[in-house]
């Protein structure tokens, strides 16, 4: 009985909510250095196409459920973009010190649910021919000291504010590239809201 049991339940078919939490489960791990980013783009597009309750198992047999909170962020960690577009997302951890290093490609940091593990943070930047993108929340200070040539950095921040929850230095360089720093559009924000009244709701 028990093992017609399992049967029925590895053949069940997945809905979408099952998807997007096994997709939040991979982004965390590779957030906090378990994945590779070749392994994350893998994992993700096969969480996306599972079917059934086995496949989607089986893209995260050897990963533990991790919960709400996000693991605590490694020390320092590195994002390689090569001809590649690059995106950190949801709730992760943001390591102390984050280098990113782009050629021909597109990496977007979205701030706005990730958990600081300190009061200052460091992003060393080496973009060739990239566009490196931060979205931060209201609380949130970022302060860019980048070498440029033949690019740009542009930061949108109205008011930058008064007692941080966190600072964000980010320096090093960028060649044809772009740096730009942005508050959350209101689509985002209106995702955040949902996301915060799903998990009030009793």
């Amino acid at each position: 009985m028990a093992d017609d049991e399992v049967a029925r339940r590895a053949l069940q078919r997945v809905s979408d909510a099952d998807r997007d939490k096994v997709a939040e489960r991979i982004r965390t791990a590779a957030a906090d250095g378990r994945l590779g980013l070749d392994e994350l783009d893998d994992r993700l597009g096969s969480a996306l196409a599972a079917r059934t309750r086995r496949d989607l198992d089986a893209v995260v047999a050897d990963l533990d459920d991790d919960g709400v909170a996000a693991r605590p962020a490694p020390e320092a960690a590195v994002i390689r973009a090569d001809g590649s577009s690059v995106q950190r997302v949801g709730r992760w951890a943001v390591p102390e010190r984050l280098t990113v290093k782009g050629s021909m490609s597109s990496v977007r940091l979205d701030f706005t649910e990730a958990v600081f593990a300190a009061s200052a943070h460091r992003i060393e930047v080496e973009l060739s021919a990239s566009s490196l993108q931060l979205v931060v929340p209201d609380d949130v200070l970022v302060e860019v000291d980048v070498e440029t040539r033949f690019s740009s950095v542009d930061v949108k921040v109205p008011e930058p504010p008064a007692a941080p929850r966190a600072v964000v230095h980010v320096v090093g360089s960028a060649s044809m590239g772009s740096v730009s720093v942005r508050r959350p559009g209101w689509r985002r924000r209106r995702q955040l809201r949902k996301a915060l009244r799903l998990r009030q709701d009793p």
